[in-house]
Parts: C-alpha cells; sequence; structure tokens
C-alpha cells in the first residue's frame, strides 16, 4: 500500500469550496504506514463509530436516505 500526500497545505485544505478537505502531514502519513494491517482497521472503525455518534439528526437523515438511494 502506498501513500501519497497531494499538494495540499492547511492553507488550501480551508479554501476548497464545497464539501470539506483536510491536511494530513508527512509525518502523519508516515505514522499511519508504520502500523499493523490490524492497527490500520481499527482506526478506521473507529473514525466510523466515531462519525456515528456525533452526527446530527439531519446528517443521519440525509445518510439513510442516500443509502437507500433516491425512490422517487
Amino acid at each position: 500500500m502506498t501513500l501519497t500526500n497531494k499538494q495540499v497545505t492547511p492553507e488550501t485544505a480551508i479554501n476548497q469550496p464545497n464539501g470539506f478537505s483536510y491536511y494530513v502531514s508527512d509525518e502523519q502519513f508516515a505514522a499511519f504506514a508504520k502500523l499493523s494491517m490490524l492497527e490500520r482497521l481499527q482506526w478506521v472503525d473507529d473514525a466510523r463509530l466515531f462519525t456515528l455518534m456525533t452526527q446530527t439528526p439531519e446528517t443521519k437523515a440525509r445518510q439513510e436516505f442516500l443509502r437507500k438511494g433516491i425512490q422517487r
């Protein structure tokens, strides 16, 4: 698995229109690359759980709508 850091800086991440973005430093990439596959999967699952716990009711409804697909 190869990790690359696109040309995004903290300054340019803030100025992205629409959606969201974030900055990951080379040091953060290196630290993640050193994790075992199990540790990486645990990290992803922890992020998933955090996202679910902090959802607003509106965000939860939108996600459910998208998960089910657009039905008209």
